[in-house]
């Protein structure tokens, strides 16, 4: 289709074209979308564009922008120019500048997609505008006031002696400072109750070895009936062995809830603390005929 159109319209179509492409991509540029030059006046506004143009190539925005403000002067209806001063003010940081172009730019015939493209430019400029007066008004507000030290003084007039007037001074006394709560008293609390529990986890402890140790001696590992005993003997000491092994575990089950404990009133209580009067812990065992006692007997 493009190849039955006239040279010269075939490279007018290829230019919006590419503008078109152009607007898409992220980041401002100048846009090159000036009117063909029909006039002297629009022949000049598109030198200064070019000028404005490479100046804008090479970061020089200033000069950039008087280029464009003469090109605007020459040629006011090219909304290209317009749009062009809000972006190079933009660069420079001059957010109401931008605006103001930005906004006379919507005022203008533009396609959908340009005013689109308008209207973004302003939405993002006035948030950066209104973050940048919080900012200034977050600094200008006044910080608190130091507080006076101890070498500093007020002079004010003696109330004895009117005519010393400002002479006398009168000393500032320091503002008064809280005071610092005392640390925690540290842990490990020694008291009746700790040392009650450690000895019963204690003699337990002893308890259960010495069952133990009678259980695996009197049990009847090797036993015959006829040379070692009867039949009856082999029973009564398989259950006697039977009853102290359950009395030894009754010894470990005790001295270890008993260490436990221990642990927890040491470790878990302050070292200070109300006084608690010592006691006395007794601990006996012994099988009986159909199991086996462990009688405990403390005093706090």
């Amino acid at each position: 289709m493009l190849t039955q159109m006239p040279f010269r319209r075939r490279l007018r179509t290829l230019a919006l074209v590419g503008c078109i492409a152009a607007a898409g991509r992220p980041g401002p540029c100048l846009a090159d979308e000036t009117s063909a030059p029909t006039t002297p006046a629009v022949a000049a506004a598109r030198k200064h564009f070019e000028k404005a143009r490479a100046y804008y190539g090479q970061g020089a925005y200033r000069e950039a922008v008087a280029e464009l403000e003469q090109a605007h002067q020459l040629d006011p209806n090219a909304k290209d120019l317009v749009f062009n001063l809000g972006v190079v003010h933009e660069k420079l940081a001059d957010i109401d500048e931008a605006l103001t172009w930005f906004r006379l730019y919507t005022t203008m015939d533009l396609l959908p997609q340009e005013r689109d493209r308008a209207d973004a430019y302003i939405r993002r400029l006035e948030g950066a505008k209104r973050e940048l007066e919080e900012k200034l008004a977050a600094q200008q507000q006044p910080g608190p006031e130091p507080a006076a030290t101890p070498a500093e003084t007020a002079t004010r007039p003696h109330p004895a002696n009117p005519q010393l007037g400002q002479s006398s001074v009168v000393p500032r006394l320091p503002p008064r400072l809280p005071l610092a709560p005392p640390p925690p008293p540290p842990n490990g609390r020694v008291d009746g109750l700790t040392v009650g529990a450690g000895t019963l986890s204690s003699v337990a402890l002893a308890v259960g070895v010495v069952f133990a140790v009678k259980a695996e001696r009197d049990q009847p590992t090797h036993f015959v009936t006829g040379p070692d005993g009867t039949y009856v003997e082999l029973v009564r000491r398989t259950d006697l062995a039977w009853h102290e092994a359950i009395a030894a575990d009754v010894g470990f089950g005790v001295a270890l809830v008993s260490g436990i404990t221990t642990a927890y009133l040491y470790f878990g209580r302050p070292r200070s603390g109300p006084h608690v009067s010592t006691g006395s812990t007794t601990v006996s065992a012994g099988p009986l005929a159909g199991g086996g006692t462990l009688l405990l007997k403390g005093s706090f």
